[in-house]
């Protein structure tokens, strides 16, 4: 079983790796992504005459993103939470021997 230390550090080099374009499918992916962008526009055009999926074309990456992010902050709140409630029971049992021990 990996510690925790371990795999955070792992998480954090894929992340790197990842995102520094070393993985063997980043050209290729970022070639296509590239290749599907339109031929960008040579005058100003008002958004009201532009067609409605060019109006914000990145709006569903946009919520994607955010969404990941208020979804990753909730599960690492969630994982303060049930690790400081554990720090707590431990502490009340701690305060309950040393009361019981005291006492003797």
């Amino acid at each position: 079983m990996m510690s925790r230390m371990r795999k955070a550090v792992l998480l954090v080099w894929t992340c790197g790796v990842v995102g520094s374009g070393w993985v063997p499918l980043a050209p290729v992916v970022s070639s296509t992504l590239f290749a599907q962008q339109p031929a960008p526009v040579e005058e100003f055009v008002p958004i009201d005459q532009l067609p409605p999926q060019d109006q914000l074309p990145a709006a569903p990456l946009l919520v994607a993103a955010y969404a990941l992010v208020v979804l990753v902050l909730f599960a690492y709140v969630v994982s303060l939470a049930r690790r400081i409630g554990a720090v707590h029971r431990d502490l009340d049992r701690l305060d309950a021997d040393l009361k019981k021990n005291a006492h003797r």
